[in-house]
């Protein structure tokens, strides 16, 4: 019997890609790990978005001095335990000139940008049996979420506006409907749900 937010259940996943560590290329790229014929390292570290602490870290080393097919080398504690775990990437030729780097998945062989952590191995959403958590959403969900990012890409520091003017009034006006939607529907399923009690 599903309360509010219990979503479809799904027996043959064993979780979120939101909800685990994940090695991303693209964030990896901002952070200057991607150098096409050179050898990189560091540290990729997540930290918990509402509390801000870290969750966790990895030492990364991202050898390119193939820059048509390179590898990254991954190291990290697991319980106390210490591993390594080496990731091909494949390279592609882009259109407007540079390269594109994707992670080869260990256990399929998947084309890929993120490799969450799933029993200790980083490899492909598929490999890991992860559903997005969109996937699993209500539609009471999906209606808090899409109020939720609206006022965030308002107040995104501290409280402070972020856009002026037109596009401002329109972000407002946008997140005033989604946030009426999203009680409106609240309220609605609740009565629905739990009428009989009142």
């Amino acid at each position: 019997m599903g309360g509010y937010s219990s979503g479809r259940y799904r027996t043959r996943n064993r979780g979120t890609v939101d909800a685990a560590l994940r090695l991303d290329l693209r964030v990896m790229r901002r952070q200057g790990f991607l150098v096409a014929g050179a050898v990189t390292s560091g540290v990729q570290r997540w930290t918990r978005v509402a509390t801000g602490e870290e969750s966790g870290s990895v030492g990364v080393t991202v050898n390119l001095a193939n820059p048509d097919a390179g590898f990254v080398v991954v190291r990290f504690n697991l319980n106390g335990d210490p591993r390594v775990q080496e990731i091909q990437l494949e390279s592609r030729a882009m259109r407007y000139g540079g390269r594109r780097y994707y992670f080869l998945c260990p256990k399929h062989g998947r084309r890929c940008e993120v490799l969450p952590m799933v029993g200790g191995v980083f490899a492909s959403r598929q490999a890991g049996r992860l559903t997005y958590q969109s996937q699993s959403a209500d539609q009471v969900d999906r209606m808090r979420d899409r109020a939720h990012r609206l006022e965030k890409r308002l107040w995104p520091d501290k409280g402070k506006p972020r856009p002026r003017g037109r596009n401002r009034e329109r972000l407002v006006e946008a997140w005033s409907e989604a946030d009426s939607a999203f009680e409106n529907m609240f309220s609605a399923t609740i009565m629905r749900r739990w009428s009989h009690l009142f």
